[in-house]
């Protein structure tokens, strides 16, 4: 027991527990060290650990009643409450309780009530009281009492549990679908698991039509339809999530091969539909498909990126979703839309459930973001085009003034395209951290891949396919798309794309989302934000960076842009005749094809808006239809760059902060170590040395930017670490060349015990750090080129030192003086 009183854990133990266990919970009911906030692992190996509740009260598992906040013995018994009621409403749970173990005080979350009480309510009342609050049918208890499946695994062999927020979003869909709704959407940020939410729901239907058969026999098996607009969006679902849980039950709808026997089923738009984008089976044919299942076949219609493909109700889609109608249909999407007819509300209504990503970033399920904004001067004061100019084909370019948007659809700048290249790469280094490059076309796309291809030659030589262009009509798209969201493969490591990446397509362990074309619409800029919010610790991947070229992270400040808005009621106008008509807001224009090289549209699935754009420079006349949709082509523009800004995630506000890149640099390195000398220690050991790399990379700190902006008064060389301490903790900043004379003065002694041979070849070293730096200094490899070859062999150097386990030693021991004197 601790002095004053027993502490908080022997408090849980001998009074918290026993009061529980006396109110009429079982121990399988309590939870105790809930998370309802995320561990977070860092780049150094360790794990923040996330917020926990003491303890949370279950009528079975994962159906939450309770939460219970334990201070010490001799606290006042609310001093938790607080905390208490903010896990409950996270959780969504009517009861918040705090204690000192003896004495308690109840949040009731249904009456808004606090009071001092006696003890804690049974599971029957607590149960009654939920029940009874939210009106819950018996069918909607009996859902909310089913079990969920513990098939799943992690990579570490546990079982793969739900996260808070996926139990809430299954519940209000079983209790709306108890309460006779009959469509329903759930949003929920991209990275925050659909899919795993999709098949929990799925077992848990399909588990409670089994338990109804026990009593009626005659009842059928629960039937689902999982429906997407593109082949990956079915098959990964299928045969990552579904199939290991519902084995031989799972099958894909073909149109050569019709099953009724199933429970979960897989199938695309275009399989079941007629005059549809990719549709090869032959029209009759793939409408006999849909004609086959009844429309009372399905029991429940999961709609995978329910925002694309059927959202218009002219949409050839559409019908599919009409002909199954008397099904429960439910929308999974992470951006509704209601814009040009498209309208994800006007279908399914209000969103049940709602998970969005300044909510999975701050619980630490999703991947926070920094913001690299490069800009061009051309973007930034524009590009005059004069009266008579040519463009490479010898055409005229309409005179005036270009900017941004005009770029790549009507004035294509190769110049720009490979600056922006140039600075992905330098961005990138020599990591093979994935990226993702989202370009205005596909000729645009194909000038980046060769620009960046050009920009690495010896990797091109080696790995042709580092760099790969994933378009719609690209022929090795699906093979090139399985292998760049494959995490165990480093190839594709650089996919160059227009809109086919833009949404639906997991890749886990995406560092870099680079925009080089400019977006339009809120719903598409949060699709291709979320290409990045998974975390992918296994790479080191614990946040993201977009590097925007084109100002499109301006929209992370729209008011639309996170927690997306309810549908707006619909307004009356009257018309000219003086009768109502009603009206919604319907957003900015859509574009939906992507464009081939030649100029042809190829038409997508992906029915995104984007902005519109000048045609033609400010003076140009838009009067010629065939002046409209001409391409200029402008070979031999000076491109520099005027600004870069650096912004990261404000977890308050949810949206960018602009940030000094040194004072980001310094909280990096002041948030790991807490003085000089132990930065120092790990720079020394070259495992403790790759460590801080590795943290500095994961936080996307350039060690060119970081000289860029620190510079020396002497310009001579200054090692990394001497800036980060100069950074970080005001120490003066060292050259190389300096630590080489410290470390020849300080450990003279030590350098003269060794022979004349082996004295030698340590001066050498301690010149080749001077000159290139710890790691040229340092490597295995430095003994085979000059000047330190000129001494001798490998083998001979090694004997020098009197075997090659006393080079080693001597090495390690040459960092020890540079970093400690």
């Amino acid at each position: 027991m601790a002095i004053g009183g027993p502490n908080e854990a022997d408090t849980c133990r001998d009074f918290v527990v026993p009061a529980v266990l006396a109110s009429g919970w079982n121990p399988t009911q309590i939870r105790e060290q809930h998370a309802v906030k995320a561990d977070s692992p860092t780049a150094l190996g360790a794990t923040r650990i996330g917020r926990r509740a003491d303890y949370v009260l279950e009528l079975v598992p994962d159906l939450p009643l309770i939460v219970i906040e334990a201070k010490r013995l001799w606290a006042k018994p609310g001093d938790g409450i607080q905390q208490a009621m903010h896990y409950a409403k996270k959780l969504d749970v009517p009861f918040a309780l705090s204690t000192n173990g003896t004495s308690w005080v109840l949040h009731n979350r249904v009456t808004g009530l606090q009071s001092a009480v006696d003890g804690i309510p049974t599971p029957e009342e607590t149960w009654d009281m939920y029940c009874t609050s939210r009106g819950l049918t018996d069918e909607a208890q009996n859902y909310l009492r089913g079990t969920f499946d513990q098939t799943l695994r992690n990579p570490d062999g546990s079982v793969k549990a739900l996260r808070y927020y996926q139990r809430r979003a299954i519940h209000e869909v079983l209790v709306a679908k108890a309460a006779g709704v009959t469509r329903i959407l759930v949003v929920m940020a991209t990275g925050a698991g659909k899919t795993f939410t999709a098949l929990q729901l799925a077992w848990k239907l399909t588990n409670y039509r089994r338990l109804q058969q026990k009593s009626a026999p005659g009842l059928r098996n629960y039937r689902v339809l999982y429906l997407a607009d593109r082949d990956i969006l079915v098959k990964d679902p299928m045969l990552k999530h579904f199939r290991p849980v519902f084995r031989e039950a799972v099958t894909r709808v073909r149109t050569r091969n019709t099953k009724y026997s199933p429970d979960i089923y897989f199938a695309t738009y275009q399989v079941l539909s007629t005059n549809a984008p990719d549709n090869e089976p032959d029209s009759g044919e793939t409408s006999a498909l849909l004609a086959a299942y009844p429309s009372d076949f399905f029991d429940l219609v999961i709609i995978d990126e329910c925002h694309r493909g059927s959202a218009r109700e002219e949409s050839t889609w559409r019908r599919i979703l009409d002909h199954f109608s008397p099904a429960v249909q439910l929308g999974l999407t992470a951006t509704p839309v209601n814009r040009n007819g498209a309208d994800t509300y006007a279908y399914f209504g209000n969103p049940v459930f709602t998970y969005s990503l300044k909510e999975g970033i701050a619980d630490g399920f999703l991947a926070p973001y920094t913001i690299r904004r490069v800009v061009f001067d051309v973007d930034a004061a524009g590009l005059e085009v004069l009266e008579g100019q040519l463009d490479v084909r010898g055409q005229e370019i309409p005179a005036g003034t270009y900017g941004t948007r005009d770029y790549e659809r009507r004035l294509r700048l190769p110049d720009r395209t490979r600056a922006m290249a140039h600075r992905i790469l330098d961005v990138l280094g020599d990591s093979r951290d994935r990226a993702v490059v989202f370009c205005v076309d596909s000729a645009h796309a194909l000038t980046m891949c060769q620009a960046l291809r050009n920009g690495r030659p010896e990797r091109t030589r080696t790995e042709p396919e580092w760099v790969s262009r994933i378009m719609h009509d690209e022929r090795d798209k699906d093979r090139l798309l399985e292998e760049f969201t494959d995490p165990e493969r480093d190839i594709p490591q650089i996919a160059v794309t227009s809109s086919l990446l833009s949404t639906g397509v997991d890749i886990e362990d995406l560092k870099y989302v680079v925009i080089c074309r400019p977006i339009g619409s809120i719903s598409e800029f949060k699709q291709i934000v979320g290409r990045g919010t998974r975390l992918y610790p296994d790479k080191g991947k614990y946040e993201f960076e977009i590097i925007d070229f084109v100002g499109a992270t301006s929209l992370f400040r729209d008011p639309e842009f996170d927690g997306p808005p309810l549908r707006p009621p619909a307004v009356d106008h009257v018309d000219a005749a003086g009768d109502p008509k009603s009206t919604t807001d319907t957003g900015s224009d859509e574009y939906t094809a992507e464009e081939d090289d030649s100029g042809r549209t190829a038409q997508t699935t992906n029915h995104e808006p984007e902005p519109e754009y000048t045609l033609g420079g400010s003076s140009q006349e838009a009067s010629d239809d065939n002046r409209r949709h001409e391409k200029f082509e402008l070979e031999g523009v000076l491109i520099t760059l005027s600004s870069e800004g650096f912004y990261v995630h404000d977890v308050d506000s949810g949206q960018p902060r602009l940030v000094r890149y040194l004072d980001w640099v310094r909280g990096v390195i002041l948030d790991r170590f807490v003085a000089p000398n132990e930065l120092l220690a790990a720079w020394a050991n070259p495992t403790g040395r790759e460590n801080v790399v590795d943290l500095l990379r994961s936080r996307h700190v350039d060690s060119a930017r970081l000289t860029e902006e620190l510079g020396t008064s002497t310009g001579a060389p200054v090692d990394t670490v001497d800036q980060l301490l100069h950074l970080a903790f005001g120490l003066p900043t060292l050259t190389r060349a300096e630590r080489v004379r410290r470390a020849r003065s300080q450990r003279q002694n030590e350098l003269a015990a060794y022979p004349a041979q082996a004295r030698a070849i340590l001066e050498t070293l301690l010149d080749r750090y001077a000159d290139h730096g710890i790691d040229e200094a340092t490597s295995a490899a430095v003994v085979q080129v000059p000047p330190l070859s000129e001494l001798g062999s490998p083998t001979e150097i090694a004997m020098a030192f009197g075997g090659s386990a006393q080079w080693h030693q001597a090495r390690g021991q040459i960092q020890d003086w540079l970093y400690t004197a």
